[in-house]
């Protein structure tokens, strides 16, 4: 078999062998879901290792601005001791009853500049931005155009991205001196300012194990805490809350899922897959804040997101994704049918493959809102 790690693959496919996903719903030994979901929720929220103190959201409005039936407001609030995490909050302009809310996700791509920027319109688009949401989401800012449906969504920045990126400035020169002469072949700033970011996540990643954490669980807590946020806005029904994301985004959708019971509706897009599928030609793809040590001794991915179970989930998965083989998203999104089927609920799941590479476009996007909309509106 060709695999990335060449002749030094038999011993990864040895361990991968020894690691079977033990606690699976489909494993025999479960045979009531709440049980098992009470056991493998704990079991996950150890696998991700974040569980921060508690402090209090302190939520600050910065700006409000409306535009096209919009109205938008920069935040920030607290998500851990000396953690501020900046937000939008958008919603309605004629909203007059509790609406469902949003925690709407955003992707990687590389693309380290922007975080929440990348789902959300605002005034006076730098020409990279605008590129880049031509490129993944057929141009259109799909936050904002969730709350013109009727949603009130909320979007943050994810560690390390947009307002939570990393300064260069503030770090080892000796270290930025070495990185610099890595991509001393780029001319163009923000790009040679990208492939650092993209460099420099395998010294954030050490850092964070280390410290005993994972990256995934750090992104997650957020997450959560974005539904945290949410809850206190009077113009969220705290009933019906649903998430989305591309790409990374999808994939913080499933752990979001899989962690917050108060999740009641979810699209993944562009990340569902088994990670057993990954392992000869595609781990080598994906950032080091994808991966969560000693998960698949435990759960497949479609495990995971089966925790979220009653919540209704889609699967919407790009056909010709590079980032994954064919075989391992249909057999993820096969198994989360038998999870669902399993639990009495194969209404509450659906999967379907668009024949496009890794994208969100309007065609997916209107799929996805309908699913949010039959299960929260």
């Amino acid at each position: 078999m060709t695999a990335t790690l060449g002749n030094l693959y038999p011993v990864i496919e040895l361990i991968a062998n020894q690691n079977k996903p033990e606690r699976s719903f489909l494993n025999e030994r479960y045979t009531d879901l709440q049980n098992w979901q009470s056991e493998a929720r704990k079991r996950l929220m150890e696998l991700l290792r974040y569980r921060p103190p508690q402090v209090p959201l302190a939520p600050e409005i910065k700006e409000v601005a409306q535009h096209d039936g919009v109205i938008r407001e920069s935040l920030t609030f607290s998500s851990a001791p000396g953690v501020r995490v900046p937000a939008y909050l958008l919603k309605p302009a004629r909203q007059t009853r509790p609406a469902p809310g949003i925690v709407a996700l955003h992707d990687h791509g590389g693309f380290y500049t922007y975080g929440k920027e990348k789902l959300v319109q605002v005034e006076h688009e730098a020409s990279d931005l605008t590129l880049f949401k031509e490129t993944y989401y057929s141009g259109r800012s799909y936050a904002t155009e969730l709350a013109r449906l009727g949603f009130v969504v909320v979007v943050i920045d994810a560690f390390y991205f947009g307002e939570r990126r990393i300064d260069f400035s503030a770090i080892d020169p000796d270290l930025l001196a070495r990185m610099q002469s890595r991509i001393s072949t780029l001319t163009e700033s923000l790009s040679a300012y990208h492939e650092q970011c993209s460099a420099f996540e395998e010294v954030v990643a050490r850092h964070i194990f280390a410290a005993g954490a994972t990256w995934l669980g750090i992104m997650s807590h957020d997450d959560r805490m974005s539904v945290d946020y949410l809850l206190t806005r009077p113009e969220v029904d705290p009933e019906r809350i649903g998430c989305l994301g591309l790409s990374m985004g999808g994939h913080r959708n499933n752990y979001l899922l899989a962690t917050d019971p108060r999740i009641k509706a979810a699209v993944t897009i562009g990340w569902m897959t088994n990670w057993r599928d990954l392992l000869p030609m595609h781990v080598r793809s994906h950032s080091w804040a994808q991966f969560v040590p000693g998960l698949a001794a435990n759960f497949e991915l479609s495990d995971v997101v089966s925790i979220g179970m009653p919540a209704a989930f889609f699967a919407q998965e790009c056909a010709r994704d590079e980032l994954f083989t064919y075989e391992g998203m249909q057999s993820a999104c096969n198994k989360i049918e038998r999870n669902y089927a399993k639990a009495g609920l194969p209404e509450r799941f659906q999967s379907r493959f668009y024949d496009v590479p890794h994208q969100f476009n309007r065609a997916m996007q209107q799929d996805a809102f309908d699913w949010l909309a039959r299960w929260l509106m």
